[in-house]
């Protein structure tokens, strides 16, 4: 998908700091983080796909400030207890101005099999930007192996970028990009409504599709009813990721958007 430029910042240029010892800050006791990651998704491995650094893939429960956005705040933790930083952190795969929830972190994240990243923790000073602090949000990051899948389900009002001709639509993040989205796969996506038996919706938007190399991580369900949308689900194999791995099965509950 097309929009903003990537913000982030490189640091192919600085050594690799394979151990390091600090100490995370987390919350203050009893105060439960007041944002999360909802997904951590090892995405590349740089001697399994065609990349130039391993990818994590972040999705936040809401909108990151990309201007506090800086790759050593993120600190992820291998299984035999290496501690590393992240050397570049982007918007990614969406890059929209209005999806800034998906963050991408290269860098030298160990092997997936022999020795996988397990956890990553922001250590770092970024914000959303709604101003809460990210500090100390931390997630376990999902196996290799495990296919890309639907994290949060989002009421949204249709508009001219998306769903012109709905009555509502229903925002999805994913904990990857994904692919092969097409009018076809209408039928592996149930909504459920408030009321009567849940159907699917009447088409997708705000993604790239055909397998092109700006797919993202947001898919926009358009649906033909007013009535209120409680729940998601959607078929394993729906739609699969960069590497040809099929989707997860999921049941979400519909939160409302943002207001507008």
């Amino acid at each position: 998908m097309l929009g903003a430029p990537f913000v982030g910042a490189c640091m192919w240029g600085a050594p690799t700091q394979r151990h390091v010892d600090m100490v995370v800050p987390r919350p203050h006791e009893g105060v439960a983080p007041a944002a999360s990651i909802l997904a951590a998704r090892f995405s590349r491995d740089d001697s399994r796909t065609p990349a130039a650094a391993d990818a994590i893939v972040l999705v936040f429960d809401r909108d990151v400030d990309p201007v506090s956005l800086v790759p050593h705040a993120f600190l992820i933790v291998e299984a035999d207890g290496t501690r590393v930083f992240a050397l570049e952190a982007v918007l990614a795969p969406a890059s929209e101005s209005d999806e800034n929830r998906t963050v991408t972190l290269y860098g030298d994240f160990g092997d997936p099999k022999e020795n996988p990243a397990t956890d990553v923790i922001v250590v770092g000073t970024i914000y959303a930007e709604d101003g809460t602090s990210l500090q100390g949000v931390a997630a376990k990051v999902e196996p290799w192996d495990t296919g890309t899948r639907a994290v949060m389900a989002e009421s949204i009002a249709p508009g001219p970028m998306s769903c012109p001709d709905a009555r509502q639509v229903l925002r999805t993040y994913w904990s990857d990009e994904i692919r092969g989205v097409e009018q076809a796969d209408l039928a592996r996506v149930q909504i459920g409504l408030g009321q009567g038996p849940a159907r699917p919706p009447i088409g997708f938007d705000d993604h790239a599709g055909d397998g092109d190399a700006n797919d993202d991580n947001v898919l926009d369900l358009c649906v033909d009813v007013d009535a209120p949308i409680v729940e998601l689900r959607i078929a394993a194999g729906a739609f699969v990721d960069a590497t040809g791995q099929p989707s997860a099965a999921v049941a979400l509950p519909v939160r409302d958007g943002p207001p507008k």
